[in-house]
């Protein structure tokens, strides 16, 4: 089974989060044949690997089949660049109709190529639950050095994921795109935190972004980067905490600025919120009955569901310790206690 390579999981088959559970989602390559010699990519066409390349009937017979016996809840496809990017946009939507034909049901997360053109990301738009094309890189320089082959930041990729979101923002009322437009970049080839979350933050104001991936750099040998240094996994857990502060919580680039250091990086801790509330003694405690929904869900161990819980509840009664312990269960009650004061 041909995987991607920039995928991070030990199997071909990746546990997702979505429509509020963990998901199996395949993740074939419909082709790892490439024309391209991205710098940090295990198929760069000058690698000596074996290669091999699906029909899009055949790629979506493995994949009903393993839907059909309940192996897998969805699949994501995607491609090496074999060829232009209309010939491979327009097998990976074959590959999605042929499923749908076969009375598949399951997801289905299609990574469109740079500068595929407006006609086909339509035609994507109304076969695949998400779709989307790697931006690779927050920074033009780097992507340019890294992807070469991939033409223009701005035209091939930025003009691709406007397109998915205007193509979202008028489909998605009519069934199409449940899930979504997503990118994905690759962290650890010498771009700052910050960097990459000024660039998440006008992805998400922008398009509307259900997710921005976060790879941490590995790398391959026989390529030009088999000497660069590893991204550690930790450092990517950190941008996707930063990424829900930002989609689910509200904060803005300006407020996670005080969490940056000298260089632009985050602190090595395993709670940005936390170390948030920490570096912002000021806006804390806050008074449970009388603080609004942005106040709630910035105090530790208070998320969106418990936050509206308690605004619901205060429309009956006042919020005492004993209701905050219920509404939040022991563990985060005991961290959340500390910001809040129930008067």
């Amino acid at each position: 089974m041909l995987i991607s390579a920039w995928d991070r999981t030990d199997t071909h088959i990746a546990r997702v989060w979505g429509r509020g559970k963990c998901l199996r989602e395949l993740k074939p390559l419909l082709s790892s044949y490439c024309k391209n010699s991205c710098k940090y990519c295990f198929y760069r066409r000058e690698r000596n690997i074996s290669r091999e390349k699906y029909t899009p009937e055949k790629l979506a017979k493995i994949i009903y089949d393993l839907w059909r016996r309940r192996v897998i809840d969805g699949a994501m496809i995607s491609s090496a660049v074999y060829a232009d990017p209309e010939q491979v946009v327009e097998e990976e939507i074959e590959t999605a109709i042929i499923l749908k034909k076969l009375g598949y049901r399951g997801f289905i997360h299609m990574r469109l190529m740079p500068g595929a053109p407006r006609y086909l990301i339509w035609e994507a738009a109304k076969v695949a639950d998400r779709i989307g094309v790697n931006i690779e890189s927050p920074e033009k320089t780097i992507f340019y050095d890294i992807a070469p082959d991939k033409g223009s930041y701005r035209n091939d990729i930025i003009k691709v994921l406007e397109e998915c979101y205007r193509a979202w923002r008028k489909l998605k009322p009519e069934g199409f795109l449940k899930s979504g437009v997503v990118t994905q970049m690759i962290v650890g080839l010498g771009e700052t935190d910050s960097k990459v979350l000024e660039t998440t933050y006008r992805l998400l104001k922008d398009f509307k972004l259900a997710r921005v991936y976060y790879s941490p750099f590995e790398p391959i040998e026989n390529t030009p980067l088999e000497k660069h240094p590893a991204c550690p996994a930790s450092r990517a857990r950190r941008l996707y905490q930063a990424f829900f502060l930002m989609r689910d919580y509200g904060y803005n680039l300006r407020e996670l600025e005080i969490l940056f250091d000298d260089n632009g990086m985050l602190p090595s801790v395993s709670d940005l919120k936390l170390e948030y509330a920490k570096r912002n003694p000021q806006d804390f405690p806050i008074d449970v009955n009388c603080a609004d929904y942005r106040d709630l869900i910035k105090v530790p161990g208070i998320g969106p569901k418990s936050a509206k819980r308690i605004l619901e509840l205060r429309e009956e009664k006042r919020i005492t310790l004993e209701d905050l312990r219920k509404i939040l269960g022991a563990h985060r009650f005991k961290k959340a206690v500390k910001y809040l004061t129930v008067i």
